[in-house]
C-alpha cells in the first residue's frame, strides 16, 4: 500500500511539472504570435516581395533604373560643369 502511494505521489508531482510546462509553453506561444504579429507589421508594402514573379522582376528594374540615375545624375553634372569652365577658360579675351 505503502508503495502505490509513493508512486501516487510521485505522479502528481509530475503531473504538477508538467502542467506548469503546459502554461510556459503556451505563454511562449502567445508572445511569439505577438512577435509575429509585430514583425508582420513591419514588412514593407513592395513588389519586392511579392509571390508573382513578373511584379518582382520589374519592381527590381524599377529600383535599378533609379539607382541608375542616381549614380549618373551627379556625373553628368560635374561634366557639364567641366565643360563650361573650359568653355571661359578657351574664351579669347
Amino acid at each position: 500500500m505503502s508503495d502505490s502511494s509513493i508512486s501516487l505521489d510521485a505522479m502528481q508531482i509530475q503531473l504538477g511539472q508538467v502542467n506548469s510546462q503546459i502554461v510556459q509553453l503556451q505563454e511562449n506561444l502567445q508572445a511569439q504570435a505577438i512577435e509575429i504579429a509585430e514583425l508582420q507589421d513591419r514588412i514593407p508594402d513592395s513588389n519586392i516581395i511579392s509571390p508573382k514573379f513578373l511584379n518582382r522582376a520589374f519592381a527590381v528594374w524599377g529600383h535599378y533604373v533609379v539607382a541608375g540615375f542616381i549614380i549618373t545624375i551627379p556625373f553628368i553634372g560635374l561634366i557639364i560643369l567641366f565643360a563650361l569652365v573650359m568653355m571661359l577658360i578657351s574664351q579669347p579675351q
